[in-house]
């Protein structure tokens, strides 16, 4: 069994000035920061990390550091936690890919599940991806808790995979807020989790912030 403390990416730049970031590489903001040490203390006060991963992005990395520093741990980066792959869209405000590209964007804000971000990855694909490093990641960590410093979509998509949410239900399941906790317990053997905390937040009180793709 492994422990994953999966925590999403602080407020960052992009999210803040209503951009859709993909894999861009774009720092969190002042808000992410203080989000990234609530959330550090927090983790600190409720579980033994004993491995820190990260996406190779930066917003996520910044999420990472403090708990990483504390606990006088190194930042495993892996360019598979990275968030969906927005081709086109990226460094893009929602409002102009709502203009430019309408039809595509009605399909992922309504039918993400079967839709592709832009001309980037499909959430099909992303689901996947998920999949492979979360399995990976385990495989590597039997018996151990483990930080995952990542991203909002990636989290969508592995916890429709851990709970058997077909791709028709993903419009269903919302993103986590930013610096939230998502906690999973990975059996290596039979291949599934149980999630016994998803979207924890309650420890930013009066600095949860959500990013939302909407029509």
């Amino acid at each position: 069994m492994v422990r994953f403390v999966i925590v999403r990416h602080g407020l960052s730049i992009y999210n803040k000035e209503r951009k859709f970031t993909g894999q861009s590489d774009i720092p969190l903001d002042e808000i992410g920061f203080e989000q990234a040490k609530n959330t550090a203390e927090y983790i600190l006060n409720n579980y033994k990390i004993d491995k820190v991963y990260s996406s190779d992005l930066i917003r996520a990395v910044e999420t990472a550091r403090p708990i990483a520093e504390a606990l006088n741990l190194p930042i495993i980066t892996d360019s598979e936690l990275r968030e969906i792959n927005a081709g086109c869209w990226q460094d893009m405000y929602i409002e102009d890919i709502k203009k430019e590209y309408y039809d595509d964007f009605y399909k992922w804000a309504t039918d993400v599940g079967n839709a592709r971000c832009g001309d980037g990855e499909s959430s099909a694909e992303l689901n996947v991806r998920a999949k492979r490093v979360f399995e990976k990641l385990a495989l590597e960590n039997e018996g151990k808790t483990v930080l995952v410093a990542t991203h909002g979509g990636l989290i969508r998509a592995i916890r429709c995979v851990w709970l058997n949410i077909p791709l028709d239900e993903m419009k269903n399941v919302k993103h986590v807020s930013n610096a939230s906790v998502t906690v999973a317990d990975f059996d290596n053997e039979t291949k599934t989790a149980t999630m016994p905390l998803i979207g924890f937040d309650t420890h930013l009180e009066d600095k949860v912030t959500e990013f939302a793709v909407v029509v």
